[in-house]
């Protein structure tokens, strides 16, 4: 993996600082039947760290073969009897998984492999909520049972949590480069009968603002031996996204407008912001290891503009970058400043 090194940093940081990510909704990136979606599976990798304004490098996955994710209507599906809380089931490898797709998240209410091993949850785990954007997180319990050949039965309860950790570049095989990405690591612990194998399943896939399903998905498994990824793919139609503006995607925020000065800073600077619509405001710093300093309410804020002065006091004395998120309603806007000595 590639590190950003702080002097690219400086030299572009002008460049970016008004990058907005953009935000996960379900009429953009939910399960919907019908649709298919392509992988090229590939030698296994690590996924890289976390945090703000990452360049992920995986130009030189090295594809092994070909795997397609089929979306459609639960209710077709023979085992839909058996779980019948489910209206959208994806497919792959010959296993079924099956959801409940609404308006505000997915649930995961069951699994049915190829060899009819059934796993039923009473109570289902998340498997994405909406909107979603980076530095948002969920988490909660689930349980259910496993039923299999010659009568097995096991009952399973667990601990799931999902957050986006991390954005920024994503680059594939082809040097295909998608910009204003963002990932979502999923981690699923599981136990069985009351037997904890202190395990967990860790999943990590990027998504853009133009493709509904993952562009990359890694997954892993936690085990007393450490964790190692086992699984490996990319979308294998992915084309670069970095001309956005001509596809129609704008990277300033319509609801928002803003500027920090100075910037270098030394021992403060001021944030004028504007937004366009009444809206609860939030606005985040991070240092540039990702870590949150700062945190603004402001809730019920009118249309108008505004100015935040931000000190030491408020963020620390680290040198370096920070980045500021701005969230009124559902818009995003992000800038970044710059701490000199």
């Amino acid at each position: 993996m590639k590190k950003i090194l702080i002097i690219s940093f400086l030299l572009g940081s002008f460049a970016i600082s008004s990058q907005a990510q953009f935000l996960m909704k379900s009429n953009t990136h939910i399960l919907r039947a019908g649709d298919e979606h392509y992988f090229n599976l590939t030698n296994n990798v690590d996924p890289g760290i976390a945090g703000p304004y990452q360049v992920w490098d995986f130009s030189g996955l090295e594809s092994k073969s070909k795997l397609t994710s089929y979306m459609y209507n639960a209710y077709s599906s023979d085992n839909s009897i058996d779980i019948p809380e489910a209206n959208t089931v994806l497919e792959e490898f010959e296993t079924k998984f099956y959801f409940k797709t609404l308006s505000d998240k997915i649930e995961q209410y069951g699994t049915v492999t190829k060899n009819n091993t059934i796993t039923k949850y009473d109570k289902p785990f998340i498997k994405m909520v909406f909107p979603f954007n980076y530095g948002d997180s969920y988490s909660g319990n689930f349980s259910g049972t496993i039923e299999g050949a010659n009568n097995y039965k096991a009952n399973i309860t667990g601990t799931y949590l999902l957050e986006a950790d991390a954005f920024g570049t994503l680059i594939l095989p082809g040097n295909i480069t998608y910009k204003n990405v963002f990932r979502i690591k999923t981690v699923r612990e599981e136990i069985i009968n009351n037997n904890s194998c202190n395990c967990a399943t860790i999943s990590y896939k990027w998504y853009s603002y133009d493709i509904r399903y993952p562009l990359l998905t890694i997954i892993q498994r936690k085990s007393l031996k450490g964790t190692k990824t086992f699984q490996t793919a990319y979308y294998s139609k992915a084309k670069d996204n970095t001309d956005q503006k001509s596809k129609g995607f704008t990277l300033d925020s319509e609801n928002i407008k803003a500027k920090i000065y100075p910037n270098p800073f030394m021992d403060e600077f001021k944030l004028d912001y504007t937004i366009i619509n009444d809206s609860d405001v939030r606005i985040e710093v991070y240092n540039n290891s990702g870590k949150k300093v700062s945190s603004i309410q402001k809730p019920n804020q009118k249309a108008g503009t505004y100015t935040e002065t931000m000190k030491s006091d408020n963020i620390g004395n680290q040198l370096g970058m920070f980045h500021i998120r701005i969230i009124a309603g559902n818009d995003i806007l992000s800038k970044t400043v710059i701490r000199g000595d």
